[in-house]
């Protein structure tokens, strides 16, 4: 199911808000065998932070043997490899809130991975996994998706004075407390950071 089918309207139309996009995501998880998503922490607005784990078919059934051997082929974990060698692809989106379409852009890009009449992404599919997290900073994100949402005009105005380019403070970049996660894949002071770098790490 395409996210147009799926939300009734065209990606860019409008934004998406949080709970819509984990819907699709957990559509698509539910019909397409390739794709296992896994739900590793919450924000403090209680938003869910999810990834998409996606490989071709082929590959389901050996994951975790892919994911181990990914790790001592990097150097991270000791012991014996296989020699068949797995691309790993990690995709995040939306670490400010406000740069937001980015999201938009996931889920096509989780279509784009799971339809499996499209050959090109199968093929790559067969030496790659692919994991897609939609999006880093929901709390932030929804907040300038509200405001854009109560903002905006029926059609886009381009003049930078108008008020759907007025963001107010605090603004939708920060997350609930305000912090800049991108600021923060090394201290890990926030929630998200701290709940996404164990499964980074499991991973990467």
């Amino acid at each position: 199911m395409s996210p147009q089918e799926f939300l009734g309207y065209d990606l860019g139309e409008k934004f998406t808000y949080h709970h819509q996009v984990i819907g699709y995501f957990e559509q698509v998880a539910d019909a397409a065998d390739h794709v296992q998503l896994l739900h590793y922490g919450n924000t403090y607005e209680n938003r869910p932070l999810i990834i998409a784990v996606i490989t071709h078919p082929e590959n389901t059934q050996t994951l975790e043997q892919i994911r181990t051997n990914h790790l001592i082929n990097s150097g991270l974990v000791p012991g014996n490899t296989s020699s068949k060698k797995f691309a790993i692809v990690w995709l995040s989106y939306s670490v400010h809130g406000n740069e937001s379409s980015s999201t938009e852009a996931a889920m096509k890009t989780l279509f784009a991975f799971s339809n499996t009449s499209n050959k090109t992404t199968m093929e790559w599919l067969k030496r790659t996994v692919v994991i897609i997290d939609p999006c880093i900073n929901p709390d932030g994100r929804d907040r300038y998706v509200q405001f854009y949402t109560m903002t905006g005009n029926r059609e886009p105005n381009v003049f930078p004075h108008t008020r759907e380019h007025q963001e107010p403070w605090p603004g939708g970049r920060t997350n609930h407390y305000y912090f800049d996660l991108n600021r923060d894949w090394t201290w890990q002071t926030q929630i998200e950071t701290i709940h996404r770098i164990p499964i980074y790490k499991a991973w990467m």
